[in-house]
């Protein structure tokens, strides 16, 4: 079995907050608070170029650091509650949808995606 190293010179944790706060303040800063995948990817690796992201000492950008942490960068944007993700064919748009974030560790574990339970599973007493 294959084990995955992790030789990122970030935290997870870290990782996690950079992306946030430049992901929100992208969305902030477009019109209605949305911006087409794509555009939000070339416009979030234009913005954090300035930070130093190396995986096996090899510099790279924030969308590969969210692609090898998360798969993809619309599965790390969909496990929060506050981005919404708008899809219209092979159109998608990605949407901000609280004014004022504050980018708590506590507040980031909330907002994560809910889980819904189905209450015929269980047994109402």
């Amino acid at each position: 079995m294959v084990q995955k190293n992790n030789k990122w010179n970030i935290s997870k944790e870290r990782g996690e907050e950079l992306a946030h706060k430049y992901i929100i303040e992208l969305l902030r800063d477009s019109k209605h608070n949305t911006l087409p995948l794509s555009e939000l990817i070339i416009l979030l690796n234009q913005r954090t170029k300035h930070i130093k992201l190396s995986y096996h000492t090899k510099r790279k950008p924030m969308s590969t650091y969210l692609k090898s942490m998360y798969g993809k960068v619309i599965n790390f944007i969909d496990n929060y509650t506050f981005y919404g993700v708008i899809k219209n064919g092979a159109d998608i748009k990605i949407k901000l949808f609280e004014g004022e974030i504050n980018l708590s560790p506590e507040l980031l574990q909330e907002n994560r995606e809910w889980i819904f339970v189905d209450e015929e599973e269980f047994i109402l007493v």
